[in-house]
């Protein structure tokens, strides 16, 4: 049964704080060591870095910058702007650690700071290797970064270690210095609710079976308290509980939309919940105060898919804006990832939220079924640039600048997607770079994050890819990307 599943979820939360080190000054007395607060204004020295120039990439309105690798590959990036400095920074992590790199020439990142996996290591660890904290978050005000660990190896295999997230202080970028490490039985993505006073953290370790998968059902959201840094406090209850159909599934991200409404995505679909403010709660039929660790449910649910294979909504972004004929905050952009062969790999889907404002998707069941109405879905695949030969292919990580989409498919590369027209959006873009070169690592793309002008591409395998859109940018331009929490 699923409620097993989720008390055993309970279970290994509690061993899991059990483990935990008493002092995070014993836990990381070997870190790198960094000011208490404020760096220097001047900055300091650039560190050595790597530059693969993708002599043989294959491109449709887009050009490439620069390439830059820091100590891995990446799935996932952010950014923190420095008044003090007078620029922002760029902040990457993957299976390699963390890297830093200034971005006072936007078109040239340069390498400033790193945590490596070494730095990183957690009592019982098999190996130096920092997994896998996929939508990055930062809190801009207090220049923390949260890196979640899922202590998973590649294609899920699961190995000795704790998951949950570290808490690094990066007010000098220059010499990061991680202040303590969090378990949670969470630890694959993580992001700022409230404006940072808490982290909502989701993703698998291992609480749940589905068939021979011991990380896919049973994931709900944990919160953490983290208005203090040195003391974060996990809460024992879990949120977004029986959010597919009645059972608990695994939640896979959370983003935070221009509303500050946070959307939960994963198995059984993308829900929406304020976390603030006295709203209508549509399941208690009262209205309530909402709070990031009892919050009010808002919309949304699962789509109709012509051809489901596994509903698995892997990140979101709710557009708040009127639409064409669509009404304004009526639209979800969601990712389906579904990883196999190319053609028929994981879309991106257009859904309309009409309908789900009644707590439907909190009340559907298996003999009732709650479905939003899906209003599109699109592809790499069979597309000017694709690859019909690559072997890892779906829709993934992406951003929003007007109406234009610039999101990561893995070896289908970076495509950017204009969906002015919601029914049928097209390809106005495209950047890939293939395997077979001699010196050209090839590529596969995470998650494309549109900034200040450019689009920084997460690359497993390359490290971040600086690209430029030269196709015409539809829509009004946003003054603020969302890179996973609009609130901030």
């Amino acid at each position: 049964m699923k409620i097993k599943s989720f008390a055993a979820g309970v279970v290994a939360f509690a061993a899991a704080v059990a483990l935990q080190l008493p002092s995070s000054v014993s836990a990381f007395a070997a870190a790198p060591a960094g000011p208490a607060s404020g760096g220097p204004s001047r900055g300091g020295p650039t560190l050595d870095d790597t530059h693969n120039v993708p002599t043989n990439a294959v491109s449709g309105n887009v050009t490439f910058i620069d390439n830059v690798k820091g100590v891995s590959g990446y799935s996932g990036l952010n950014f923190i702007s420095y008044k003090n400095y007078g620029y922002d920074f760029m902040f990457a992590n993957g299976t390699g650690g963390l890297a830093i790199w200034s971005l006072k020439d936007r078109k040239h990142p340069a390498l400033v700071g790193k945590l490596t996996a070494a730095d990183l290591r957690r009592p019982g660890d098999t190996q130096d290797r920092f997994w896998e904290g996929e939508n990055m978050t930062v809190d801009q005000k207090r220049k923390l970064v949260f890196l979640s660990r899922d202590p998973r190896g590649f294609g899920g295999t699961l190995t000795t270690g704790q998951s949950g997230f570290y808490i690094i202080d990066v007010k000098n970028p220059w010499q990061p210095r991680i202040v303590t490490f969090q378990s949670v039985p969470a630890g694959h993505t993580a992001t700022c609710i409230n404006d940072c006073d808490y982290l909502w953290s989701v993703g698998p370790y291992n609480t749940g079976t589905k068939g021979n998968d011991p990380s896919w059902h049973g994931v709900p959201v944990w919160v953490t308290d983290i208005r203090d840094i040195n003391h974060p406090k996990t809460l024992a209850q879990a949120l977004d509980l029986n959010r597919f159909d009645q059972t608990t599934d695994y939640v896979h991200s959370v983003d935070v939309d221009k509303n500050g409404v946070v959307w939960t995505s994963g198995a059984g679909g993308v829900r929406g919940y304020w976390t603030t403010g006295r709203h209508y709660d549509p399941v208690k039929k009262v209205k309530r105060t909402a709070t990031a660790y009892d919050p009010v449910p808002y919309a949304g649910g699962t789509v109709v898919d012509p051809a489901p294979v596994s509903y698995f909504d892997h990140n979101s972004y709710h557009n708040t804006e009127k639409l064409g004929k669509y009404d304004k905050g009526e639209l979800l952009y969601i990712t389906e990832e579904d990883i196999r062969t190319c053609s028929d790999a994981g879309a991106l889907m257009i859904a309309s939220t009409k309908g789900s404002y009644n707590g439907e998707s909190w009340n559907s069941t298996p003999e009732k079924p709650f479905r939003l109405n899906l209003v599109s879905s699109w592809t790499a695949w069979g597309q000017q640039g694709s690859d019909t030969s690559a072997a890892s292919c779906s829709a993934h990580w992406f951003t929003v600048n007007g109406n234009i989409i610039a999101q990561g498919w893995y070896a289908q590369g970076t495509r950017f997607i204009d969906v002015s027209d919601p029914k049928h959006p097209k390809q106005v873009g495209y950047f890939r770079i293939p395997s077979g070169t001699a010196n050209v690592t090839a590529g596969s793309a995470s998650a494309a994050y549109w900034h200040n002008g450019y689009v920084y591409v997460a690359d497993y395998s390359r490290g971040v890819d600086v690209l430029r859109f030269d196709g015409k940018l539809a829509g009004k331009p946003d003054k603020k990307i969302c890179w996973n929490s609009c609130d901030k």
